[in-house]
């Protein structure tokens, strides 16, 4: 083939595509039926996977109807009434906080040598946020969860691993550990950031938002390198003003669909990922001494909407102290070290459940 020079040129010869650009010892030849079928297979490897997740969502939209029809049933008129006093108490006592938030937030980042001073300020309007949905929930609604000791000071870094059953698994770690130790700090969803008041509260308090629920937005490298970064940067955080870290190492809250299309060998949890701890737990390796192993023990099955209306009277709450230098520090030790811990979680729920569901 004869050396071409100039500009780039293109052009297609019998069933071959030839692509030269400057001065070229030969051309870069691709055979056609061979590029078509590189572009049909990429074309519906795409189209597979934008299928697969929207089958995903439409299955947990549809479990989660069941979920609120079979929880509905257990439900009189007056549960529903209260559920939705609670739920609005709740979100007035997140929306009241919103403005400050947003003035001691962009302090924070504004004033950096008052940095000190703002986040004893957020920390304050945390915990009083904490405390008067303790009061609302227990005081007036009546529900009732064991308040064992955590044994974390205020100023303590910690690692907190629980299993995640329903949205009130926050409300009570929050009331157990927070008012009296470390603020709690959650790994949570990109998407939960565009919620209004969530998003200035995870902005605020530093939360780390990862892009787990965002793999078709960006690929697969790009998306564990940002969340990385999201993590460094909230550990980094940590280390500055102590918090606890927070993991649910389901990785989503539980239900009977998720459970049977996860193929989960326990009857109250979902299999745990390693992911989310051995970050962290690699992460705060030098500053955290202590992980909190919490077992929420719900005495049936665990609706939000259910628990608003104070019908669930009482949750059970197991916290065991841990020496961070004893869990493993690698994935591949992880995943056996967090099997047992599961498995030791299923036995204490079975006994709050009586063995029955």
């Amino acid at each position: 083939m004869r050396k071409t020079r100039g500009p780039a040129a293109l052009g297609i010869v019998g069933d071959e595509l030839m692509l030269r650009e400057g001065p070229m010892p030969r051309a870069t030849v691709w055979p056609c039926h061979m590029l078509g079928r590189r572009v049909l297979r990429a074309a519906a490897k795409k189209a597979s996977k934008k299928s697969a997740a929207k089958e995903k969502r439409s299955a947990e939209a549809a479990a989660t109807r069941k979920t609120l029809v079979r929880i509905s049933v257990k439900m009189t008129p007056l549960d529903h009434l209260k559920s939705a006093v609670s739920i609005t108490v709740i979100t007035l006592n997140l929306a009241i906080w919103v403005l400050l938030l947003v003035v001691l937030g962009s302090a924070k980042f504004l004033l950096p040598p008052f940095r000190g001073g703002i986040d004893s300020l957020l920390a304050l309007v945390y915990r009083t946020a904490v405390r008067i949905n303790d009061l609302w929930l227990r005081g007036v609604m009546g529900i009732s969860w064991d308040r064992p000791e955590a044994g974390v000071a205020k100023d303590e870094v910690c690692i907190v691993l629980s299993n995640h059953a329903s949205w009130s698994d926050i409300l009570i770690l929050q009331s157990v550990i927070s008012l009296d130790g470390p603020l709690l700090k959650f790994l949570s969803k990109r998407e939960l950031v565009f919620i209004p008041i969530f998003g200035v509260i995870f902005w605020a308090f530093d939360f780390p938002a990862l892009r787990r629920g965002a793999k078709g937005t960006v690929d697969e490298a790009t998306r564990r390198r940002m969340d990385a970064e999201a993590l460094d940067a909230a550990c980094d955080a940590v280390r500055e003003h102590p918090a606890a870290m927070m993991v649910f190492a389901e990785g989503t809250r539980f239900s009977e669909e998720k459970r049977e299309s996860m193929s989960s060998p326990y009857r109250t949890l979902l299999p745990p990922r390693v992911g989310g701890l051995a970050s962290i737990r690699e992460a705060l390796a030098e500053d955290a001494d202590i992980l909190l192993d919490v077992t929420l023990a719900y005495p049936e099955e665990a609706s939000f909407w259910l628990f608003l209306s104070g019908r669930l009277k009482t949750v059970g709450v197991v916290i065991d102290r841990i020496p961070l230098e004893t869990v493993p520090s690698s994935r591949e030790g992880l995943i056996p070290w967090l099997s047992d811990r599961w498995q030791r979680k299923a036995a204490r729920i079975e006994v709050v459940r009586g063995g029955t569901r």
